[in-house]
């Protein structure tokens, strides 16, 4: 599982969700995804283009990938399986539909930095 915002590292959901598991890679990586955020958290909507975008990937179960789901599902994101070039695999990485709700802005660093939690 790629992630890219509040289940990285040291923010909110990671505390909440991913405890203890650490990141088998942390690098940018290059998707047909761009960044958005709002004052609380990021996302990715599709894109004709590749862009830079940091993550984080994580090997986890069936049943973490079903924890995931459902607390991204009701904000209405989805998995989508993602080519990593850089790193020769696949994985998968949450989005949402474009273009972004209002009040979102492009992230044109593709690297969220937004309030970290724990």
């Amino acid at each position: 599982m790629a992630v890219y915002g509040t289940l990285k590292v040291g923010y909110f959901n990671y505390a909440l969700h991913m405890k203890g598991a650490l990141p088998v890679y942390s690098r940018r990586v290059e998707i047909p995804f761009e960044m958005y955020e709002n004052s609380e958290y990021p996302m990715l909507v599709p894109s004709s283009a590749r862009h830079s975008i940091w993550v984080e990937l994580f090997e986890v179960d069936v049943d973490k990938l079903r924890e995931l789901d459902d607390l991204e599902a009701p904000y209405g994101y989805w998995r989508e399986t993602v080519l990593l070039e850089e790193l020769s695999r696949e994985a998968e990485i949450y989005v949402h539909a474009s273009p972004p709700p209002p009040g979102f802005t492009l992230v044109a660093s593709g690297n969220w930095r937004g309030q970290a939690g724990e």
